[in-house]
């Protein structure tokens, strides 16, 4: 014989969803938080990003942290409207996090950069942060090879209190199929 018992506890605005089954002196006690909060995980550049979960914990696929959806509000350019996406905000910051070798084209892969960028390699930009204080409140786009460290930037400087933050997605990898062949490629991007 199951029994089957529901019980609704409210803590701290809260509410949990305790379910109780019992068969044969066996019981177990389930428990779901209901907060109404979508969680993703941290902003990686990778198809995880678009799973959502009902609590916070670790994202299985890629080990980061699974944050409140709502923190998330940094926006994206595609590499074929960075030309329109600059002539509209001329006063964009360029932000490149990658390695300083990948930023001058010493590494192994040269994909190039964008000129008048600032390089922040990702694993310093937190100790780094107040090279950037002056632009708060100014357009900042953020680049890395593949799209995978920017969007990690991006949310920390959203986190950092950077209002207006942008990520190229797929990054430089990709100039050459999407931006060279544009007419303002040669006004932005060295190599």
């Amino acid at each position: 014989m199951m029994i089957r018992k529901s019980v609704y506890i409210i803590s701290k605005g809260i509410l949990f969803f305790m379910l109780v089954f019992s068969q044969a002196g066996f019981a177990q006690t389930v428990s779901k938080k209901i907060t109404g909060d979508v969680f993703v995980c941290t902003p990686c550049g990778y198809d995880c990003d678009k799973e959502e979960f009902s609590a916070a914990g670790i994202c299985k696929h890629c080990n980061m942290k699974l944050i409140k959806k709502s923190t998330i509000v940094f926006g994206t350019v595609k590499p074929a409207d960075i030309c329109s996406f600059i002539r509209k905000h001329p006063k964009t910051i360029l932000l490149d996090v990658r390695t300083r070798e990948e930023f001058a084209g010493t590494a192994p892969e040269n994909f190039g950069r964008l000129k008048n960028a600032i390089n922040i390699p990702i694993q310093e930009l937190e100790k780094r942060i107040d090279e950037l204080k002056n632009y708060k409140n100014t357009t900042i786009l953020v680049y890395c090879s593949h799209s995978h460290r920017s969007p990690q930037s991006s949310y920390i400087l959203n986190q950092l209190g950077y209002s207006s933050v942008f990520n190229l997605s797929g990054g430089m990898s990709v100039w050459e199929n999407e931006v060279a062949k544009n007419n303002c490629s040669q006004k932005y991007y060295t190599k």
